[in-house]
């Protein structure tokens, strides 16, 4: 739940900001992939070859914020962009289409969203 209010908070901040008067702030929404850290790293020691270092994860978000990006749809070495991206749209699906939750998942789905993914 945090997650989905930090979204829906930083959208309305920058909303605000940029309908503000000479505002000097933005807002940027980061989505990191997998990136290698103390919170992620459980017990390896080795940083495994899907995830980003927190330096690639950092620069990768300076270059969007400098093309004005408000969303920032952070890849790793596992996920492509396009993937992220066609189960962002599937899951908008369950909402509009009325799908179970995480339907990806769902045994009565998950073949639908595999031919999904091929088709888009």
């Amino acid at each position: 739940m945090s997650k989905a209010a930090l979204k829906s908070y930083t959208e309305a901040l920058e909303h605000h900001l940029r309908n503000t008067d000479g505002p000097r702030i933005t807002a940027n929404l980061l989505i990191p992939g997998f990136v290698f850290t103390e919170l992620t790293k459980g017990n390896r020691s080795e940083k495994p070859d899907a995830a980003w270092t927190p330096d690639q994860m950092a620069d990768f978000a300076m270059q969007c914020i400098a093309r004005g990006d408000f969303y920032i749809l952070c890849p790793d070495n596992d996920v492509s962009r396009e993937l992220d991206e066609k189960r962002i749209a599937w899951t908008m699906g369950d909402i509009i289409d009325n799908r179970p939750p995480l339907s990806r998942w769902h045994p009565d789905w998950t073949h639908e969203f595999e031919k999904f993914l091929k088709a888009t």
